[in-house]
């Protein structure tokens, strides 16, 4: 029941973090934590391999302990000298899956690269990273002392050759949502054809609901890095390229999964410029993409649904948003039968008050609700059954919805809506003037 209970609590609200005076405790940088996991289904280390000091702190100073139950992981940072909270994160890694996957389940270890940040500290802090139990309950896996002043630090410049530049800048970054776009695949030639994909993507998703109506608090960047080879690896075509990140389609043995190898190095070349989020464009004209939510999405560009896959992927990587679709999928009891899960739009509750979007329901509205012309015509609000990758027993807000259908008329369910409203207001709110 706790898990039920800590998720009935993401109704449409405007996020508020807990009283964390930034100034007290952090100076306006980055902290950068390069984190390797190593395992399988029944064991997994994770070990901080290199810290490494990033420019800026760009995301909300108003915004330290995150109020949403999302992620995999936890990433928290304790004052030394008081043992008080003052910064809390969900953190995604590819590795949580891979752990349901059947190679991991038969034993075969992997290693898998995974990034953390935190602001940087004034003084010394203790850092746990968490993870989460099959109950969505958290574990502390790993314990680290930081201290500002550990000369294990790096404090290097930007990557050389990598060329950062703007598309929109609506102000200051602590108080933006910062996108960037990273390139993949692009040869040195080709670094005009990135930038004409950067506007083309960032046009799209600007052009539709929510973020339309918050482009004023958006802004969009890219960093151009020159690949040796154009495109991306296709192994179940025998087709592979030596790119700037390491892109391949099959992650995880699904033909159009397409995720990154170099977690790292994606990260030291997005620190070029201020970022809350990370976009990796790889130029293909294959269909498929990837999210590791909280982290980052990746699209190909030049396939005909290239820009409905990127406004999909960002709604995991940003809002924590789950799949709406069914099957097709590796994974193995990745949503634990029982458990509540902790994503936003998909539900195994079917009591009215108890529901996570009871405050979107449509009036008389039966749940389960059955899928009709009639319901998707009228955007009925209920319980739709199947989402998660689970034909039975997990239920969804509408009939349709972005996160689980490609047809570009039919835009993000209501609860998609807000709940990326939501991330949105996380990362761009100010404090309350007195009045």
């Amino acid at each position: 029941m706790a898990a039920l209970a800590c998720c009935q609590a993401q109704e449409a609200v405007t996020p508020k973090s807990e009283s964390v005076a930034f100034d007290d405790f952090f100076v306006d940088k980055a902290l950068r934590l390069e984190l390797y996991q190593c395992g399988d289904a029944r064991e997994m280390t994770t070990t901080l391999q290199t810290l490494a000091e990033e420019p800026c702190w760009p995301e909300n100073p108003n915004s330290l302990i995150m109020p949403f139950p999302y992620g995999k992981y936890s990433v928290k940072a304790w004052d030394a000298a008081s043992n008080r909270l003052v910064y809390a994160k969900g953190l995604d890694s590819l590795f949580a899956e891979y752990a349901t996957t059947k190679p991991a389940l038969s034993g075969t270890k992997r290693v898998i690269q995974t990034t953390a940040r935190i602001p940087m500290p004034k003084a010394a802090v203790k850092l746990t990273i968490e993870r989460r139990n099959g109950d969505n309950s958290l574990t502390t896996i790993m314990t680290e002392h930081l201290d500002p002043s550990d000369i294990r630090i790096r404090r290097e410049s930007p990557t050389k050759g990598d060329k950062p530049f703007e598309v929109q800048n609506k102000g200051d970054a602590h108080h933006c949502l910062d996108i960037v776009f990273l390139s993949e695949g692009y040869s040195a030639t080709q670094e005009d054809k990135f930038k004409a994909d950067v506007q083309k993507m960032s046009d799209y998703l600007l052009s539709v609901a929510p973020y339309k109506g918050l482009s004023d608090r958006i802004s969009v960047r890219g960093v151009f890095r020159a690949s040796e080879e154009s495109g991306t690896d296709l192994p179940h075509k025998g087709v592979f390229r030596n790119t700037a990140l390491n892109s391949s389609f099959n992650t995880l043995d699904i033909d159009r999964y397409l995720l990154l190898d170099d977690n790292h190095r994606m990260h030291q070349m997005a620190a070029a410029v201020p970022f809350d989020t990370i976009v990796v464009l790889v130029n293909s004209t294959t269909y498929g993409g990837g999210a590791i939510c909280l982290d980052y999405c990746v699209t190909t560009t030049d396939h005909p649904s290239s820009p409905m896959v990127f406004v999909h992927e960002l709604g995991h990587c940003l809002a924590y948003l789950a799949d709406e679709y069914v099957g097709n999928v590796s994974y193995n009891d990745i949503y634990p039968e029982g458990v509540e899960p902790v994503e936003p739009n998909i539900t195994r509750q079917l009591e009215p008050d108890k529901i996570k979007w009871k405050s979107f329901l449509s009036k008389d509205v039966t749940l389960p609700t059955k899928s009709s012309r009639e319901t998707r015509a009228e955007r009925t609000v209920g319980a739709f059954e199947g989402g998660g990758y689970l034909s039975k027993g997990m239920y969804r807000p509408q009939a349709g919805c972005w996160m689980g259908s490609a047809n570009p008329k039919e835009g993000f369910c209501v609860v998609c809506d807000d709940a990326i409203q939501r991330m949105i207001d996380f990362y761009t709110s100010k404090p309350e003037l007195p009045k």
